[in-house]
Order: structure tokens, then C-alpha cells, then sequence
């Protein structure tokens, strides 16, 4: 409460600016981060997973040419072929080990190391093997070499096919385990990003309605109920808002300096009363007892006392010019200290339109804010541009299954046609006819996993979709933010009124010490004509009191007159 209280106005209403603009920079790196570790994990399945798989079937692929080729060496009768067979045995073989060692490069635990070992082992063995084949061939024992094929190449090269096997077993687990981790991910991500979004927006509400009517409006309305009770004459009331530190509290002292010089001016109007009405009562009282003695001396003359009462009326009108010279005096004290007023009238006039232009810059503050909401909204644009990106790249990997597709597709062209040459050589092709069926099993099996990393890709497609949902969500929080930055706008014209009702009010201040001015010069007129009364009738008093002497005269002639006859 003590910040809103000293804190200038402009800081006040960019308490809840700043709450949005941190909340938008949150939600925008959160959604990065997010959209990152995406982007990591696709990345994982293209560059390691699938690699894996694919060099797992290309290993089966080899294997199985190797033997494919081993067969039709020791069945082969032509020694005009031979040579070839024994090439594309060679070729395979090196292929396949040369797969196994990217395996070895891509192993990242012991597990993985110590089966890409075994296969090693085991594809030495079966190549061992198959180089004591094409020996017996070479020799022109093509029964032993069969024999030597059957008793032991056929079991190294189960083996091999059932470690194989195991592998893209585990590999298809992994990539159902990254996919539900993906899946998951994404949905904590979008749980995260809706509920920050609207407790952020929460939040910058509730502040900038407490900084407004708690720091603004209510200060403010009590400060223009205050100067209503002085204009109707109430000037006990206390203005708590003069030991604010911001603008209203400017305007809070301004007002009660107002009130001590109203207190000054109607404290010194009832002592001009007071004064007034016991100069009034002396006066009367004075007057009573010179009739007093104008009765008692009566008994004595008739001219006596008129001359006494010329002498007491000479006197009485000195009193009023002394009087009417004290009067003169304080109208003219209290003509300055209106006119003082009026000078703080206008000082808090100045101060109203400074808050008036403290308000039109919170005004252009509110605007910049409603930019840096539109910046957000841009930023959250390219997030979703970069997701789309991750969108293209999960359908290139959708190629790439496509083409192991298509090399499945071939393998199983190539075990069909093994399957028709197998069937001419009769009882001889019966052992080829065989390995064209596991050939042609592996190309099944390299079409089901193909099957599986497509529902696997589509799921990936899938989460990147429901980020953009996402983010489209925090697009609208921010528009949402935009708003709230509109009612802000409205609060700041309401403010601008606000102070237009205080500059109102000032004004009628104003007005009310010209008319407290006007009034203490018509007491400093009505002082003046009271002086210029007293002197006419010190003057009739002198006039009197010297026909009161020709009186006095006349009678003692008359009576002299009376004597002399």
C-alpha cells in the first residue's frame, strides 16, 4: 500500500504492462523450449532409430545374399560361373560387416555394444564357413561344400537371422516408447502453456484494476468530495491524501493549503464581526448616557445643551472616522489574503494540468504496450512457422520409409523369381527354393516395420499438429492481452475526466475567492463612505455648535434687552 501511495502514476499503471510483457516472453520460450525438445526427439528417430533399423535389414538382406550365393555356388556345375558367385559372396560379406560397424558407431550402452559383438561374432563364424564352401567348390566338391553348408552354415546363419530379429525388436519398443514420450510431452506442453496463459492474464487484470482503483479513482474521488464539503463551508475535514509521494498527493497538499487559507479567511471575517459589534455597542451605549446627560443639563439650559450636544455629536463623529479607518484597514488585510488564495487556486489549477499530461503519456505508454503485444503475436507466428518446418521434416522420413518400402518390394521380386528358378532345377534347386522363401519372409517382415514407422511418423505429424493448435491458443491469449490493454486505454480517459472534474472544481474555488475579493471591496467602499459620513457630520456638529454660541448670544441680548427695559 505505501508503494501505490508515493509511486508517480506512470509507474502505478505499468505494473500490469510489465506482468503481460513477462508472461508473453515466458509463454514464447516455454513454446520454444517445447517445440526444441520436439525437434531433438524427431531427430533422435530420423538420425539413430531408423538408421539403426535400416542397417539391421540390410544386415538380414546381406546374410541372405551371402547364402543365396553360397547355395547356388555348390550347385552350380558350370566352373565358368563360379567366379561370379564368389564375388557377389565377397561383396555381401564386406557390405554386411561394413553394416555392423555403423551399428558399432551408433552404439550408445554396453547392451547395444556387446549384441552388435555377437553379431560380429557370429557373421565371422558364418563367413568362415562360407569361405570353407567355396573352397570345397573351388576344389570340385561341391557335395562337401553342400554338406558343410547344411551341417554348418544353416545354423550361424539362424542364429544371425534370430539376433537380427531381436534387434528390430527392440528397436520397434524404442520407437513405440519415444513416440508415447512425444505424445506426452506435447500434451504436459499445451496443459502448461493454456494455464500459464490465462493466470498470467488473471494476473495483469487484477493488478492493473488495483493500481487503478486503488492508487487512481479512489483517491481522487475522495479528494473531490473533500473540495465539495469546503465549497458548502466544511473545512474540518482531514485530507489524508496530502502525505501521498505521487501526483495526487501534489494535488492533496495543493487543496489543503486551500483549506488553511479558507480557515485563515473565515477566522478573520468573524473577527471583523466581533469587532464591528462591540465598536456598536460601545457606541450605543456611549450615546445612551450623553442623552443621559443631555436630559440632566436640559434642566439647566436649552442652549447649554445644545451646545454640550454639539460638543458630544463632535466627538461621536471623530469615533465613526476612527472606526471607519480601523474597517478600511482590515478589508484591506483580508482583500490581500483572498487575493493570495486566488494565487493557490491557481497554482492547483497548474498542478490539475500536469496530471492532465501525465495522464495523455500514460495514454501513449498503453499504445507502445499494445505494439510489444502485436511483436508477441509475430513471434508466436514464426514458432508456428517453425513447427510446420518439423511437420516437412517428418514427412521427408515418410520418404525414406517409402524407399525401404520399395527395396522390400524388390527383395520380395528377387525371392519370387529365386522361387521360379528353384522350381526349374528340380530336386537340385530345393535347398535355393529355401532361402527364396526366407528371402522373401524378410521382405514381409521389412514391409510390416515400414508399416510401423509410418503410423509412427503419422503420430509425430500428429503432435506437431497440436502444437500449432497450441500456439494459435497463445495467439489468442495475446489478442486477449491486447484487450485487456484497450480497457487500460478506457480506465486513462476515464482518468483524463477525472481530472477535468478537479480543474472544474478549482475553477469554482476560483470563482468563490473573486466573490470574497469582490465583497471585502465593498466593505473597504461602505469603510470609505461611513469616513466621508462621520466628517459631513463632524462638520454639521462645528455648525452647530457655533449656532448654539449665537444662540446663547441672542438670548443673553434678549434677556439684556428684557433687563434694559
Amino acid at each position: 500500500m505505501k508503494f501505490l501511495r508515493d509511486a508517480k502514476i506512470l509507474v502505478k499503471l505499468a505494473i500490469p504492462l510489465l506482468i503481460v510483457a513477462l508472461a508473453a516472453g515466458g509463454f514464447i520460450l516455454y513454446a520454444r523450449a517445447s517445440l526444441i525438445a520436439q525437434s531433438e526427439q524427431t531427430r533422435h528417430i530420423i538420425d539413430v532409430q531408423a538408421k539403426r533399423l535400416a542397417l539391421i535389414l540390410g544386415l538380414q538382406i546381406d546374410v541372405s545374399e551371402m547364402s543365396v550365393q553360397a547355395r547356388n555356388l555348390v550347385l552350380e556345375t558350370r566352373d565358368s560361373q563360379l567366379a561370379g558367385y564368389e564375388t557377389r559372396i565377397k561383396q555381401a560379406k564386406a557390405h554386411a560387416f561394413g553394416q555392423i560397424d555403423t551399428l558399432g558407431k551408433l552404439a550408445d550402452t554396453p547392451e547395444r555394444r556387446a549384441a552388435n559383438a555377437e553379431l560380429s561374432q557370429t557373421l565371422t563364424a558364418l563367413g568362415a564357413v562360407i569361405d570353407r564352401v567355396i573352397a570345397s567348390a573351388e576344389e570340385g566338391n561341391s557335395e562337401l561344400g553342400r554338406d558343410i553348408l547344411l551341417s554348418d552354415g544353416n545354423p550361424l546363419r539362424a542364429k544371425l537371422w534370430e539376433l537380427a530379429q531381436a534387434r528390430i525388436d527392440v528397436l520397434t519398443a524404442e520407437l513405440q516408447q519415444e513416440r508415447d514420450a512425444s505424445e506426452q510431452s506435447a500434451a504436459r506442453a499445451t496443459l502448461t502453456l493454456v494455464a500459464a496463459a490465462s493466470s498470467g492474464l488473471v494476473a495483469a487484470i487484477g493488478a492493473g484494476v488495483a493500481v487503478v482503483v486503488l492508487g487512481v479513482t479512489a483517491p481522487l474521488k475522495r479528494l473531490v468530495r473533500t473540495l465539495e464539503r469546503m465549497g458548502h463551508g466544511e473545512i474540518d475535514s482531514e485530507i489524508a491524501e496530502a502525505a501521498r509521494g505521487d501526483e495526487i498527493g501534489a494535488v492533496g497538499r495543493a487543496v489543503e493549503g486551500i483549506k488553511r487559507m479558507v480557515a485563515a479567511e473565515a477566522a478573520e471575517q468573524a473577527e471583523m464581526r466581533r469587532r464591528a459589534d462591540a465598536a456598536a455597542s460601545a457606541e450605543r451605549r456611549r450615546a445612551r448616557a450623553e442623552l443621559a446627560d443631555s436630559f440632566e443639563q436640559a434642566m439647566v439650559g436649552i442652549v447649554g445643551a445644545v451646545s454640550s450636544s454639539a460638543v458630544e455629536l463632535q466627538t461621536a463623529a471623530q469615533g465613526m472616522t476612527d472606526t471607519a479607518s480601523i474597517a478600511a484597514m482590515q478589508a484591506a488585510t483580508v482583500a490581500a489574503a483572498a487575493e493570495e488564495a486566488a494565487a493557490n487556486v491557481q497554482t492547483v489549477a497548474a498542478a490539475a494540468e500536469e496530471l492532465g499530461t501525465s495522464v495523455q503519456e500514460i495514454g501513449r505508454q498503453v499504445t507502445g504496450s499494445a505494439a510489444l503485444t502485436r511483436t508477441a503475436a509475430q513471434e508466436a507466428g514464426e514458432t508456428t512457422q517453425l513447427v510446420q518446418a518439423l511437420n516437412q521434416t517428418s514427412a521427408e522420413i515418410g520418404e525414406m520409409v517409402g524407399l525401404i518400402a520399395n527395396i522390400a518390394s524388390q527383395t520380395n521380386l528377387l525371392a519370387l523369381n529365386a522361387t521360379i528358378e528353384a522350381a526349374r532345377a528340380g530336386e537340385a534347386g530345393r535347398g535355393f527354393a529355401v532361402v527364396a522363401s526366407e528371402v522373401k519372409e524378410l521382405a514381409g517382415q521389412t514391409a510390416r516395420v515400414t508399416d510401423e514407422i509410418t503410423g509412427q511418423i503419422g503420430a509425430i505429424r500428429a503432435v506437431t499438429e497440436n502444437a500449432v493448435a497450441a500456439i494459435g491458443g497463445i495467439t489468442n491469449r495475446i489478442g486477449e492481452i491486447d484487450g485487456v490493454t484497450a480497457s487500460i486505454a478506457a480506465a486513462v480517459e476515464e482518468q483524463g475526466a477525472a481530472t477535468q472534474e478537479i480543474v472544474r472544481n478549482v475553477a469554482q474555488a476560483a470563482s468563490g475567492t473573486g466573490e470574497v475579493t469582490s465583497n471585502i471591496v465593498g466593505v473597504a467602499e461602505a469603510s470609505e463612505a461611513t469616513g466621508a459620513a462621520a466628517a459631513q457630520v463632524l462638520g454639521a456638529a462645528a455648525a452647530l455648535s457655533d449656532q448654539s454660541g449665537l444662540l446663547n448670544a441672542e438670548v443673553a441680548r434678549f434677556l439684556n434687552g428684557i433687563r434694559a427695559a
